[in-house]
């Protein structure tokens, strides 16, 4: 695995995405991994007074130390920071102290606090310090600090330094409130300090939108030690959760040969065997991924997620008609999985069978309705009406899929062709004029960038 990289921590970044929502971050998707992240964030969430539903979670393909808020109610995580939290009460601490900023309202304030600044000045001492530190070169991000944006520089990374503070001290109640031990966000902590000392030491003071790491080592370890909870506490029903997060993030991020390393054969845990089937899925080696597959489900046989991988490594060694039935299965037993309810439609439109065409409708209809946010989906449906030969909801959903895509011009080209053709009083005509104006207003946004 390489190295991790040293990343300004979640404010800043997210006040670089709220400033400038073209700059895309690699995005992956997978139903197991979010269901257990889940398990972490949805206490955490309700015992802050926050609707878990209303919180969108998003995995980073990037393997830096890093999680940060977006948007206002969208927490980041990247899959470097998974992978080396060896314990599930780690990943519950960092999600504790994200969802601190979005209780204490941070990203709304970051944004007021950009307006009465130089907005140009802040995004530039901003990236330029994040961009420096991010290479572990402490002291290029102090040079940026010591340049004509000083001031304004300093006065911002005073202002989410209090916020990291404050966001600390959430975390911390939130944690004694679900009876999980601080002692996994100090193990974070702790690793966030190991990795500054194998990039040339701690870096400046005033290249850090946070307080040092090892003032809030300190923070937490005291707050740890004089807790209700008892030190090392969490729900051990998560180990396995856990295991199984990392072993699949390493066998579909990491090679076959990476892989099968860090878990040979002599391994017979289940989150071994998972990464196993998942490298030798990758060789390809079809036979030895479904023979470990096989024995898991043998001994799991309503697990969802093991039918549903055993779908995708059928599908994706095409063999889609065999892969029909483990989606189906998948799909019995998670029935309100929005990315397994995709994924079933997509094998089943791949069948070359009319008579699965109206079912693939139905499965991706709830798909969307579960999770509006998916722009493949989207793209899937449109495939599912065209084949229906249902071109207005070919269109409609085409649509929905350019604005999240944020491509207004093509949201209004399919909503034209749609409309004429959708019922008056419809919800699929009153969906289809929602996405013209706001298409719209997208369209007079970017003539005013400009």
């Amino acid at each position: 695995m390489a190295k991790k990289r040293y990343s300004l921590v979640s404010t800043v970044l997210a006040v670089c995405l709220v400033a400038n929502p073209a700059m895309a971050v690699p995005l992956i998707r997978d139903a197991e991994i979010e269901h257990t992240l889940r398990l972490y964030t949805d206490p955490i969430f309700k015992v802050d007074g926050l609707k878990p539903s209303a919180i969108k979670l998003f995995i980073v393909e990037d393997d830096s130390l890093n999680s940060y808020v977006a948007g206002g109610s969208n927490i980041f995580i990247h899959t470097g920071l998974l992978m080396d939290c060896d314990t599930p009460d780690m990943v519950i601490g960092v999600m504790a102290h994200e969802t601190g900023h979005i209780v204490g309202g941070h990203l709304a304030q970051g944004s007021e606090k950009l307006k009465d600044a130089q907005l140009g000045s802040i995004l530039s001492f901003v990236l330029g310090a994040a961009a420096a530190a991010a290479s572990g070169r402490p002291e290029a991000a102090a040079a940026v600090i010591t340049g004509g944006q000083g001031a304004v520089g300093r006065n911002f990374i005073a202002f989410t330094r209090a916020h990291e503070e404050a966001a600390d001290q959430s975390a911390l109640g939130a944690l004694d409130k679900i009876n999980v031990s601080a002692s996994g966000m100090l193990k974070v902590f702790e690793l966030l300090r190991r990795n500054e000392r194998q990039h040339g030491g701690s870096p400046d003071p005033y290249t850090l939108t946070h307080p040092l790491t090892s003032l809030r080592i300190e923070h937490v370890r005291d707050h740890a030690e004089k807790s209700k909870v008892p030190e090392g506490q969490y729900p051990k029903s998560l180990d396995l959760p856990h295991q199984r997060m990392i072993a699949k993030l390493y066998g579909f991020l990491q090679s076959p040969e990476h892989t099968l390393a860090k878990y040979p054969i002599s391994n017979k845990t289940v989150a071994a065997r998972l990464a196993r089937a998942i490298a030798y899925y990758k060789m390809p080696d079809t036979e030895r991924s479904l023979g470990e597959m096989n024995s898991l489900i043998a001994e799991s046989p309503k697990d969802p997620f093991f039918h549903e991988l055993k779908g995708q490594i059928l599908f994706e060694s095409n063999h889609p008609k065999e892969s029909l039935s483990s989606y189906q299965e998948a799909v019995r037993l998670l029935p309100d999985s929005p990315l397994i309810l995709a994924d079933l439609s997509k094998v089943e439109l791949a069948q070359n069978d009319r008579g699965l065409v109206a079912s693939a409708i139905s499965h991706l209809e709830k798909s969307t309705a579960l999770d509006d946010g998916n722009a493949n989906t989207w793209h899937q449906l449109a495939v599912a009406y065209g084949k229906a030969d249902n071109t207005p909801m070919a269109s409609l959903a085409l649509a929905e899929e350019a604005i999240l895509e944020n491509d207004p011009k093509m949201a209004l080209s399919q909503v034209e062709q749609a409309l004429p053709k959708l019922n008056q009083g419809s919800p699929a005509r009153q969906r289809a004029q929602d996405i013209k104006a706001r298409a719209i207003d997208m369209r007079r946004a970017e003539k005013e960038a400009k």
